[in-house]
C-alpha cells in the first residue's frame, strides 16, 4: 500500500509514529512517501520577524527539500537528524546539521539551503496538500492513504506515547487502515498524560 506520511522534524510525537511506520512497513509492504509539513507555516511563524519555536525545524525542512531535489531519500536525513535531536537532545544548530551532512556523505554546502526562503512555497504546498485531504485543523503526524481506486483518505495521527511491540504495531496498523476506508469515520481522541517516550524508538 502507498501512503504519504507528513512530518515536521520538531515533533517528538511524529518521530515515534515515524519509527512505528518503519516497523510496520516490512510486515505490510508499505510504500511510504515522506512528505514535509511545516508547523512554522501553519502557526504563522514564517511571518514573525522575531522568530518562533518551529523555525529551526522549518530550516531543516528547507534542507530536506534541497536534498530531495538531488535524488536523496529524505528518510535517511530525517533519521540521522532525529537520532541527534530526539535521542541525544541536540538542537537544530548549523553545527549539528553539518555533522549530519558529513555523516551521510552529503555536501556541507547544503547547509546554505536552510536559509533559502525560495524553497518555502514547495514546503507550504506540501502542507496544504495534507490539509486538503484531511482537514484544516491538523498537525503532525498525518497519514494519507492512497487506495487502489485512487481515492485518498487520511487523518491526523496516530499519536503514540511510545513505540509498540512488533505484534501490537501490526494490529494497530490494520485497525487504522479499516478506519481510513470508512467514510463515516471522522475523529477519535484521548488525552495525553505524559510526554512521548522517544527513547523507546532507539531499538527500531
Amino acid at each position: 500500500m502507498k501512503i504519504d506520511f507528513y512530518f515536521d522534524p520538531s515533533c517528538p510525537w511524529c518521530w515515534v509514529t515515524s519509527r512505528w511506520l518503519l516497523m510496520v512497513s516490512g510486515q505490510r509492504d508499505l510504500d511510504i512517501d515522506w512528505r514535509l509539513f511545516s508547523l512554522a507555516y501553519v502557526n504563522d511563524e514564517l511571518k514573525n520577524k522575531e522568530g518562533g519555536e518551529h523555525l529551526p525545524s522549518h530550516r531543516v525542512e528547507r534542507l530536506m527539500l534541497a536534498v530531495k531535489k538531488q535524488g536523496v531519500n529524505i528518510l535517511d536525513l530525517y533519521t540521522a537528524l532525529g537520532i541527534k535531536h530526539f535521542l541525544s537532545g541536540e538542537e537544530y544548530t548549523d553545527s549539528m546539521i553539518e555533522d549530519v551532512l558529513k555523516q551521510l556523505n552529503l555536501s556541507g554546502e547544503l547547509i546554505n539551503s536552510a536559509s533559502d526562503s525560495s524553497l518555502d512555497p514547495e514546503i507550504i504546498a506540501s502542507s496544504e496538500e495534507a490539509k486538503k485531504v484531511v482537514g484544516q485543523d491538523i498537525g503532525v503526524p498525518t497519514i494519507v492513504f492512497n487506495f487502489d481506486n485512487q481515492d485518498k483518505k487520511g487523518f491526523f495521527g496516530p499519536v503514540l506515547k511510545e513505540l509498540p511491540a512488533q505484534e501490537e504495531s501490526v494490529k494497530l496498523w490494520d485497525s487504522i487502515v479499516e478506519l481510513a476506508k470508512n467514510d463515516s469515520f471522522c475523529e477519535l481522541k484521548r488525552g495525553r498524560d505524559s510526554d512521548p517516550d522517544v527513547y523507546s524508538t532507539a531499538k527500531c
